[in-house]
């Protein structure tokens, strides 16, 4: 049973429902992660060196990042996919001088980056942004949409009055709302509505690169497609290079062009989308690309079966 809105808008069979689907909303439930994006060959000079980079939390005896190594390059996205717990988040959090590691070195746009945010520029600030997962907390409730993307185009650029409101209303059409969303609340908005505030106000301060940190995981799936589709578009407009923290592996092959397998606080397997994605795999890679659900009859069954042939090989 599919339901939208609380009505029933299509029953049938599984095979019916997933191989022919009758009606638009079916459809497009069926076929998200659909987006074809064609995986683009790095430039010369990344925007984003991370170098041999170990960190660990204050109070604690152990290292949750390992000598990690990785490269963003201008206009491309970078996927960091793992598990709970796999160091993902902590990376962002060093990379952003909020983790200070005990060991390495960032070098952002052909500088080394202070690894305390209290010792980084307000150009560093400006060109490094980052969405949240939540954007319910990433947004003063009692700000408007207008003076929560506002805010950057003051502190950074110090706009002000017609200019400052000129440039709200072009990036409220950037992300496909439009001028009647400047006097409205959080709470008056979408969960997606959000995010695509969220995603505007990163764009006000016109940035190098921006952190994604599980900005759809919150979303139901049309939403997060939606959203999705918005970054790649923009991507195209500002050349601005994500950092796309994820454990979603249908999300990864629908917005990437290299990709970082995290395990363990070290990473796995890195390279190209297409490099990653290809076997031969190592254990914990292959493992995790068999765990993506897919919309198909006997999925579950063919992993259940693979599985069962490699427990019995070993």
């Amino acid at each position: 049973m599919v339901l939208k809105m609380g009505d029933t808008v299509e029953y049938g069979s599984v095979d019916q429902i997933i191989n022919n689907p009758q009606e638009e909303y079916t459809q497009a439930l069926v076929s998200v992660r659909s987006i074809d994006h064609e995986e683009k060959a790095p430039t010369p000079d990344p925007v984003l060196s991370v170098r041999i980079i170990t960190a660990r939390y204050k109070g604690t005896n152990f290292d949750v990042l390992k000598n990690v190594n990785v490269d963003l390059y201008p206009g491309q996205t970078l996927a960091v996919v793992g598990e709970s717990g796999s160091g993902k988040s902590t990376l962002a959090r060093v990379i952003t001088g909020l983790l200070p590691p005990s060991q390495g070195d960032i070098e952002f746009a052909g500088r080394t980056l202070s690894p305390d945010l209290k010792g980084r520029t307000r150009e560093d600030l400006r060109e490094l942004q980052m969405i949240y997962q939540m954007a319910d907390v990433a947004m003063n409730p009692r700000q408007t949409v207008g003076t929560i993307i506002g805010r950057p185009l003051e502190f950074y650029f110090g706009l002000r009055g017609s200019e400052k409101k000129k440039r709200i209303i072009e990036l409220l059409d950037e992300i496909e709302l439009g001028e009647k969303f400047m006097d409205r609340y959080p709470a008056e908005l979408s969960g997606g509505q959000k995010q695509r505030v969220c995603i505007a106000r990163s764009l006000a301060a016109k940035p190098k690169m921006i952190i994604c940190d599980e900005v759809t995981s919150a979303l139901d799936p049309l939403v997060a497609d939606g959203i999705l589709k918005l970054l790649l578009d923009l991507q195209k407009i500002e050349d601005v290079a994500y950092l796309f923290i994820t454990h979603d592996l249908a999300t990864v092959k629908a917005i990437s062009d290299n990709i970082a397998v995290m395990y363990q606080g070290q990473v796995q397997r890195y390279g190209g989308k297409s490099q990653v994605l290809s076997p031969p795999f190592d254990d914990y890679t292959d493992l995790l690309l068999s765990s993506v659900p897919e919309m198909r009859l006997g999925w579950l069954e063919e992993v259940v079966a693979h599985r069962k042939m490699e427990s019995a090989g070993n």
